[in-house]
């Protein structure tokens, strides 16, 4: 009976394995598509940026023609590409990480 047993949770370890190997074709994809979100991570932080520079430019307007009002607008507007900029750059950070352990693999 312990023959028995242990015959059958080697034969179902046995055929359990392949389902967990990772094939090259999975790691290839895995690598591509941490490289597609580093790209993205990329177009996200160089749009932000282009808000950001754009609302600096209507902030400093703002302040010469004396538009208090518009101009703490502006102001919370560009807090808010900062803090979307600096998310991206960990994400980016994430997905870089990501990548270097799936090549390393």
């Amino acid at each position: 009976m312990k023959k028995i047993l242990f015959l059958s949770a080697c034969a179902l370890i046995g055929f359990s394995l392949p389902a967990f190997a990772d094939t090259d074709s999975d790691k290839l994809q895995d690598i591509h598509e941490d490289a597609g979100a580093i790209q993205k991570d990329d177009a996200a932080i160089a749009h932000r940026k282009d808000n950001l520079d754009a609302n600096r430019a209507a902030k400093a307007n703002d302040k010469a023609t004396g538009a208090w009002g518009s101009q703490a607008v502006d102001s919370a507007k560009i807090g808010v590409n900062r803090a979307a900029i600096s998310e991206k750059k960990t994400e980016k950070n994430v997905d870089q990480h990501t990548l270097d352990h799936d090549i390393k693999d």
